[in-house]
């Protein structure tokens, strides 16, 4: 059986890393049985960051390598109706996502002060109270060195949520009244774009991103159609979603 890598459940979603949703997802997807594992220790595993896949003795890590596999090798096939058109456009939101729109709620998490109480309470949870406040000075450090280095980081907080907005804006309003990013079924963009979306309508944090997704129904019916389609029964809802009903 397949055995993908995680971190350790968190709250009422899959994951609090968009990339090991999007794995888990491609996994259901392509119809895969498959088993998770959690760990917390990325020192161990290759490139140090999850998600990770097992396949026997085969470790394939990052979730753009494991959709190849999947591909390749366990019968994901659902992007073979797109077009080469349809293809780069998806490719095109993929990077927007996975690129940007996922820095500006890197930066609400592990730099805005904002982030703070849902950081400490999910993220580092399983860190030694005692510990916790010095783990997250220097992950925060970590973070703002990785977004100076990206470029967003180089904004004024207010500038890089609204680089963010603009991103949330155009997946709306590419949606439009399709069901999902490329018409009637879900294909490996929507994992791509849902593992970030999602990650940021479930958060607490209080910050203009956030508060700009919430505020866009479309975004929420999107993702709780895909949990619901993708994962069927074992759909996990997260309770600031729980009131909404999926178009």
């Amino acid at each position: 059986m397949l055995v993908l890598i995680n971190f350790p459940p968190a709250r009422d979603i899959r994951s609090l890393s968009p990339f090991c949703y999007k794995a888990e997802a491609l996994l259901a997807l392509a119809g895969c049985d498959f088993r998770m594992e959690p760990t917390t220790d990325l020192a161990a595993l290759p490139h140090g960051k999850v998600p990770v896949l097992k396949d026997g003795d085969l470790v394939i890590p990052d979730s753009s390598l494991i959709q190849r596999h999947l591909e390749r090798h366990h019968g994901l096939a659902v992007d073979e109706t797109l077009t080469g058109v349809e293809l780069a456009m998806a490719e095109a939101f993929r990077r927007m996502t996975e690129e940007h729109l996922r820095w500006s709620m890197v930066h609400a998490r592990w730099v805005d002060p904002a982030g703070e109480k849902m950081i400490l309470s999910t993220a580092l949870a399983g860190v030694p109270e005692d510990m916790r406040r010095n783990v997250l000075n220097a992950r925060r450090e970590s973070v703002s060195r990785t977004l100076q280095a990206q470029g967003l980081g180089r904004h004024t907080p207010e500038e890089i949520y609204r680089f963010g907005c603009m991103s949330l804006d155009a997946i709306a309003t590419f949606l439009d009244d399709k069901a999902f990013l490329m018409g009637d079924r879900p294909t490996t963009v929507d994992a791509s774009v849902v593992g970030v979306v999602l990650n940021i309508l479930a958060s607490d944090i209080d910050t203009t991103l956030m508060r700009h997704a919430a505020a866009i129904p479309t975004l929420a019916d999107y993702v709780l159609r895909f949990e619901r389609t993708v994962f069927g029964p074992a759909a996990r809802i997260p309770a600031t979603l729980r009131g909404e009903q999926a178009a």
